[in-house]
């Protein structure tokens, strides 16, 4: 699988150690050594490690049912991206998305991130330093390599399906910074949740109790990834202890708190904002107090398109827009007009995703918490933390859950609307959709459909999930199999 790690000698000597020429002399195939504890916790702060840069090449993306897309859509696309090819295959929900050609970004950005912690886990008890220090970054490193390996199988792996995760090939799990291996065995699906799960929770207990940067994992966080990891495969009783932990954890941090909209738009006059005021208003991932582990995905270019009176290539569907209320500040933050003030025909959320997190940020622990406490019959505690929330994001007194929310079924199922009221615009609700494919409650969902112009396609189960890309095929024949 060459493929899969080709630019990794490159990006360990351009960005692990900069300025620090010693480890550069000793380095076989142009690799930096380590010797340090200090080496060790830098490997942490490569800038490749908190951007994904992954970009239009972000198919997941694409396939978010939110959007609705222009006839002429594919011209622009065209003109702006990379790949259009391949977005065309993803708007469109066909299994096959990239190009024969194509090097796909989701999957060796992930991986190159994963060289690095594994780069750490081999080496640092092994390194010059405190013993307590190298306790705490095997730790992180083992959470964060395992959180790659999750993010890896939201793309290119099945959803967790208890019936079929024995059966079903998910992808490799590698644990050893070796360039030079050229094959590797897929795990199934149940073999790869298994690992990830015992890394994590062998690893949280042990994580520092408290980190400054944002790209860095701590006990709050690595909690939250752990229940995340439980709460995609559908696991809500064992996601609560981690969440819960998380949320308790995060109670008065001083770094990571929740925007207040109510403080935030005062000056905007509560009313739908303007375009430019708009792309003003929205915090870059790194910078965002709500940011609890930031793994951003920069602009899809197209994004910026209204903003400048072109026509955007999607809108959002009017249903997902119904779902806010008028007293929803998050409804200022999508537009009805262009910047000329001319009306559009359908709502535009693009530059909620000018900057899409694909780690964690603090809404999610809110939520998903909530989701999970209902589910597990603790009605009144759900709406307690789906209150404290959405105080934060709506007029003040509109905060309480709406009356017409009854039994614990409608309370799952606002807990899920308010996941896509948070997250609008960023391609989040298309995870949801996988988490939920199966779940009696979210059945008439389907179909999942995609509009272009008067065409439309349907998602089915098999495309819930990425064909390997060509580029990874040729070096592993048997997995065609």
């Amino acid at each position: 699988m060459r493929n899969l790690f080709y630019v990794l000698n490159i990006l360990i000597g351009m960005f692990l150690f900069s300025g620090c020429d010693h480890f550069l002399d000793e380095a076989p195939r142009g690799n930096a050594i380590a010797e340090t504890v200090e080496d060790y916790d830098k490997m942490f702060n490569a800038s490749t490690i908190m951007n994904m840069s992954i970009a239009d090449s972000y198919y997941a993306y694409w396939k978010n049912d939110e959007l609705i897309f222009t006839e002429d859509c594919y011209s622009t696309v065209v003109q702006l991206t990379n790949y259009p090819t391949s977005i065309k295959a993803a708007i469109e929900y066909q299994y096959h998305i990239y190009r024969e050609d194509e090097n796909s970004l989701e999957w060796e950005k992930c991986y190159n991130q994963i060289y690095i912690f594994n780069a750490i886990i081999n080496g640092i008890m092994q390194a010059q330093g405190d013993e307590t220090e190298k306790e705490y970054l095997l730790a992180e490193a083992r959470v964060s390599r395992a959180y790659m390996h999750f993010l890896l199988a939201q793309w290119f792996a099945m959803p967790y399906n208890e019936a079929t995760a024995e059966t079903e090939w998910a992808i490799p799990i590698v644990k050893e910074a070796n360039t030079q291996t050229k094959k590797y065995d897929r795990a199934t699906v149940k073999e790869l949740y298994s690992w990830i799960i015992s890394e994590m929770e062998d690893a949280c207990p042990l994580l520092k109790k408290r980190e400054e940067h944002r790209m860095r994992c701590y006990q709050a966080t690595g909690h939250a990834l752990l229940g995340k990891v439980y709460f995609q495969m559908g696991k809500y009783e064992k996601a609560l202890e981690p969440l819960r932990t998380a949320y308790e954890l995060l109670q008065g941090d001083p770094n990571v708190y929740l925007t207040d909209h109510k403080v935030k738009q005062a000056s905007y006059g509560y009313k739908e904002m303007g375009m430019f005021d708009i792309m003003s208003y929205i915090p870059f991932v790194y910078n965002d107090n709500e940011t609890l582990y930031c793994k951003y995905n920069p602009t899809m270019r197209n994004y910026y398109l209204p903003y400048y009176n072109m026509a955007p290539t999607d809108y959002l569907k009017p249903e997902i827009y119904q779902l806010f209320d008028e007293e929803d500040l998050r409804r200022n933050l999508i537009s009805t007009k262009n910047a000329m003030g001319e009306p559009l025909p359908y709502p535009y959320s693009g530059a909620l995703g000018a900057y899409m997190n694909l780690g964690c940020a603090l809404p999610e622990v809110y939520l998903m918490l909530a989701e999970c406490e209902a589910r597990a019959g603790l009605e009144s505690e759900s709406r307690r933390i789906l209150e404290e929330f959405r105080g934060y994001r709506l007029l003040s007194g509109f905060e309480i859950i709406p009356q017409s929310v009854q039994t614990k079924n409608d309370l799952i199922r606002f807990c899920v609307e308010e996941q896509t009221r948070e997250f609008v615009g960023t391609g989040y609700r298309y995870y949801n959709v996988r988490r939920l494919w199966n779940d009696p409650l979210f059945q008439d969902w389907k179909p999942i459909t995609h509009t272009v112009g008067s065409q439309v396609y349907t998602l089915e189960e098999t495309q819930l999930k990425t064909a390997y890309p060509e580029t990874v095929l040729i070096w592993n024949e048997e997995w065609r199999k």
